[in-house]
């Protein structure tokens, strides 16, 4: 039998210094985004600036992701305890403008003892969804 290449994940202090790119208020070169927690749902809004842009016009596909994965991850950290994301799926739908204002929304679907389920999407001022994502978080501060 062959050794395992999966190893446990110890267990770790997860410290929020302010500096995180998505959320950390102390870090001017990052989203600096401020959420809403209502139970197991976290929502924000994002403005799009031409800083954010991947092809002419349009916000990159990469921040769109980052989007996706704090709204999932960050809430697990906070409803759960510390969570770290083990894996992630986005599907992106149309295309993000830039200079339009998104709503992102993260919403935990399940909890069990190590892994948080979770999806969140992103819509513009219309309603339009523009992305959408599942993913895991595992829970590192069990």
């Amino acid at each position: 039998m062959g050794k395992s290449f999966i190893t446990p994940m110890k267990k770790l202090e997860l410290v929020d210094n302010e500096r995180c790119f998505a959320c950390g208020l102390e870090n001017p070169d990052g989203l600096r985004l401020i959420w809403q927690v209502e139970g197991n749902v976290m929502t924000t809004a994002f403005s799009a600036l031409p800083k954010y842009q991947g092809w002419q016009g349009i916000v990159h596909g990469g921040i769109l992701a980052t989007l996706l994965d704090e709204a999932m991850t960050r809430l697990a950290w906070i409803v759960c305890g510390g969570a770290l994301t083990a894996e992630m799926t986005v599907r992106y739908v149309a295309p993000a403008p830039i200079g339009e204002t998104f709503q992102v929304r993260g919403e935990i679907v399940q909890e069990s003892r190590k892994l948080v389920e979770m999806k969140a999407l992103i819509h513009d001022a219309s309603g339009t969804l523009i992305a959408h994502s599942t993913g895991k978080a595992i829970k590192v501060c069990l």
